[in-house]
């Protein structure tokens, strides 16, 4: 591999171990690292994006909401 994640942060916590891979994009379920190779995307974002990579329906609507918030706490 060309390219890999550069270590993780001493700010975070290291709770799992990471994949030594470098993703460049998505499409549907299926995500592609830096040197070509194609993986099934089985994580799903860990429960925060279940939606798949680049929907072209979903992109505009995405696009807008983020213009407006990306993201809200539970503790509101």
């Amino acid at each position: 591999m060309s390219a890999s994640a550069p270590p993780a942060s001493p700010h975070v916590m290291n709770t799992y171990g990471r994949l030594p891979i470098a993703l460049e994009r998505g499409q549907g379920c299926r995500v592609w690292d830096v040197d070509g190779r194609q993986y099934l995307d089985a994580l799903g974002g860990i429960a925060v994006n279940t939606l798949g990579h680049n929907h072209p329906k979903l992109v505009p609507a995405l696009q807008e909401q983020v213009a407006k918030l990306i993201h809200s706490s539970n503790y509101y």
